[in-house]
């Protein structure tokens, strides 16, 4: 099962921090988690990261997890862009990787490093990244490990111990650094004991055990520093690329005017700034992507967008006529490089068959479609967005806990940035259930399907109230049916009724059913209880409404004007001290 892509490189991150205990279940399910529990494992490990790079709290802890959502959203924005190569989409986002990593690391040791602070864990990596040691030009080819063994023993002698034989054991260990394979921090952490053990309780005579500790407590801090640099190296091979760009940094400073400067000021400005984001993401694409891709003619680029905004854009309801669809699968084919536009053609045929109400074809060539294997863009986001939708078209009853957590992972990873607007109330936003990554991928799926199959069929043109039978309808139907119940008692006994005595009426004539009250009424998401609906019900409607669909009760409910915003808050009080009457 898909890990979502940037979630698994910050559990790398983690690994290489040795910050996952011996026996941890954590580092067994991630592979197998949905991206909610990759928030919630983050909300804790980001901050376990931070305590490490950023002890001195150069930033604070809300700064410093800015830092963090703003790599994501780099990473997010890269990911989106559709690349035409002959080249992998693993190739290309080592390439990004390649370019993207060496600057963002090096700011990050320059602006987070306090000066001549021994015990902060960037000291020796700065120390390190611009020592002899250390390779910082494309045609040094020394090794990284080599140079932090060198590094190493340097650092050693450079202490003025009476005696050095109990350090032997040091000494041995370090030359045992390799290329390929790393050394375990409390294996690092019990040589170092044991020479220190040593020295307590050797003979020597006027020996400054004190200093001699604090000695130890110095090389232990730049042998485990050193030891998470080497394997990020092993990961990543960037190491004499950030030593370039850093030494650079010490030594002329920051320009904010070009792009170095202005990745800087997108990561550590105060707040968000999308333009940032795309003065630097063209760069990167320049130096990462161009050099290894193909020509592609205008006309064909222009439909590659095009086809994006059909699918993503769901505030544009421009409606493709079957010619237009055969038009721009018939200039897929004849554009020069056209074996990377296929791809392109296959989501296209997808679309055709939804246009027609093909839905099984439809489903069938989505599923044929190995995500891993399609180029770095929007592709796996939009084949997940159909692939998802269609299994909650098609395959409703069979939606299980977990069962959609692939989808939903690869949705998430391309999908780039995405903006609703929604008139919605106070509080309807910050609900468990509408934060919750999964639920509303689910609904992101649901909506855009919906506003794909507006846009492409025309069974219904002549009357817009239609709902169109290959769209996604009936996911309400349940919470319809609870609400009309509710409609019906609320009319007998008049607005003025408040939420105990509703309550008792609901209880006392069994008005809704056990589950009504208190279980999930929409299979698809987790724990969409009558209760949360309510509390958010303008973004479940702008969501999951099919258009087209009536809902005469949910409507009722709706809206951010005053009447139905003190109705919700009226029933679902009631809701809540039914509930634990029933119970």
């Amino acid at each position: 099962m898909g890990t979502h892509a940037f979630a698994d490189m910050m559990y790398r991150l983690y690994q290489f921090f040795g910050l996952f205990d011996k026996d941890d279940e954590r580092r067994e399910v991630r592979g197998n988690s949905s991206y909610s529990f990759h928030q919630s494992f983050f909300d804790q490990g980001y901050n376990d990261v931070i305590r490490i790079i950023d002890s001195n709290e150069v930033f604070s802890l809300e700064e410093r997890r800015e830092v963090f959502y703003k790599y994501e959203q780099l990473y997010n924005a890269l990911m989106h862009i559709p690349v035409f190569s002959h080249l992998d989409s693993r190739q290309i986002t080592k390439r990004y990787l390649q370019f993207a990593l060496p600057p963002i690391v090096a700011l990050d040791v320059y602006n987070s490093l306090p000066p001549d602070d021994e015990m902060h864990f960037y000291y020796h990596i700065h120390r390190f990244l611009i020592s002899t040691h250390c390779p910082h030009e494309s045609a040094d080819k020394r090794k990284i490990y080599v140079g932090v063994k060198n590094y190493l023993r340097e650092y050693i002698h450079s202490f003025d111990f009476p005696y050095k034989g109990h350090l032997d054991p040091l000494f041995n260990f370090v030359s045992y650094i390799k290329a390929g394979s790393g050394q375990r921090e409390y294996t690092i952490k019990g040589i170092i004991k044991k020479c220190r053990s040593e020295y307590d309780e050797s003979y020597i005579s006027q020996k400054d055990i004190t200093l001699h500790s604090q000695n130890l407590d110095k090389i232990e801090r730049a042998y485990l520093s050193l030891n998470v640099l080497l394997a990020f190296e092993r990961k990543t091979s960037v190491i004499t690329a950030v030593s370039m760009h850093y030494r650079h940094t010490v030594n002329n400073g920051i320009n904010y005017n070009n792009s170095y400067g202005i990745l800087c000021r997108y990561i550590y400005s105060k707040g968000y700034d999308e333009k940032l984001l795309h003065y630097i993401t063209l760069p990167f694409y320049n130096v990462a992507v161009r050099p290894v891709s193909v020509t592609i003619e205008e006309k064909p680029y222009r439909y590659v967008h095009e086809l994006k905004w059909l699918i993503f854009n769901t505030r544009n309801n421009t409606k493709y006529s079957k010619w237009d669809l055969t038009e721009i699968a018939s200039c897929f084919k004849s554009a020069s490089n056209s074996d990377v536009l296929i791809p392109y053609s296959q989501l296209l045929q997808t679309i055709i068959f939804l246009s027609q109400n093909k839905t099984d074809e439809a489903f069938r060539l989505v599923n044929k479609i190995p995500l891993t294997t399609l180029p770095i863009g929007y592709l796996p986001s939009a084949f997940s967005v159909i692939k998802l939708a269609l299994k909650v078209k098609l395959e409703r009853k069979k939606i299980r806990n977990k069962t959609l957590l692939s989808v939903i992972n690869s949705t998430l990873s391309n999908q780039g940035a995405l903006t609703e607007l929604i008139a919605v109330t106070q509080g309807e936003t910050d609900s468990n259930l509408v934060l919750c990554a999964d639920n509303m991928t689910i609904m992101r799926a649901i909506k855009m399907y919906n506003h794909i199959i507006r846009k492409v069929s025309y069974s219904s043109e002549d009357s817009l109230s239609d709902v169109c039978p290959q769209a996604i309808f009936g996911i309400l139907d349940e919470i319809e049916c609870a609400l009309g119940k509710l409609n019906i008692l609320i009319r007998k006994t008049g607005d003025s009724i408040d939420s105990n005595e509703l309550a008792r009426l609901i209880v006392k004539n069994r008005t809704l059913t056990a589950r009504e009250l208190n279980e999930n009424l929409v299979g698809v998401l987790d724990k969409c209880t009558l209760y949360n609906f309510l509390s958010s019900i303008n973004v479940f409607i702008s969501y999951l409404r099919c258009p087209g669909e009536e809902l005469g009760h949910i409507r009722i409910f709706a809206g951010v004007t005053e009447k139905p915003k003190r109705l919700r808050e009226k029933v679902c009080e009631a809701l809540r001290i039914a509930s634990e009457k029933r119970r």
